[in-house]
């Protein structure tokens, strides 16, 4: 969501501040009397593509440059500015000077920007900033940030094999008596056997 945010506050930054270079007005340079001639001559020529120069008070000689292209035909505007002229500046075609010339205008920022755009030129590239951060901050954070250890196997020790318990110990009057039986009565003493065995195995 911050990643997003900032591609949002970018893409606005850079949209307003394209609009408002690229929307600057160059103020005309000259005396005031050029300068005043220039606002008079924009709506003909269009705004920021004309220039204006005078030289001489009597007879005067007025050079009009116009932003476009060499070969474009000057004379429909010819008689357009002349009337500005002669309305402004007392301009007479018989005693005095027109020169007109067209060609294209280097490119360049405009004006000098106002406080209100500049702040909000700042504003934003400061949001885009702090976005950026905002939205970088948790990466830095996983790579500095040092992975847990895993906690260490535990070693069990085997046990000891278990002791069977030591056979009692016979007595003597009872193995005579065993064997004894054993020979009187060998048959018998074979199925007490077998029974001791079988049982030992179940």
């Amino acid at each position: 969501m911050v990643l997003a945010a900032f591609v949002l506050a970018a893409g606005l930054f850079a949209l307003r501040a394209y609009d408002v270079l690229g929307s600057g007005k160059t103020e005309p340079v000259g005396g005031v009397l050029e300068q005043e001639l220039t606002y008079l001559l924009e709506p003909i020529t269009g705004p920021d593509k004309v220039r204006v120069s005078v030289t001489g008070s009597s007879p005067k000689s007025v050079l009009v440059m116009i932003d476009g292209d060499f070969a474009t035909d000057l004379r429909p505007l010819r008689t357009r500015i002349e009337t500005v002229l002669t309305a402004a500046m007392a301009f007479n075609p018989e005693r005095d000077t027109l020169s007109l010339t067209k060609f294209p205008f280097a490119r360049g920022v405009g004006a000098s920007l106002t406080p209100l755009q500049i702040a909000e030129l700042t504003g934003l590239a400061l949001l885009s900033a702090l976005l950026l951060a905002l939205g970088l901050a948790p990466q830095r954070l996983r790579q500095t940030v040092p992975r847990e250890m895993d906690p260490p196997l535990r070693t069990v020790a085997p046990k000891p094999p278990a002791r069977l318990a030591a056979p009692a110990q016979v007595d003597r009057h009872d193995q005579h008596d065993a064997n004894a039986l054993a020979e009187a009565k060998p048959n018998e003493t074979a199925q007490v056997v077998r029974n001791w065995m079988s049982y030992a195995e179940d």
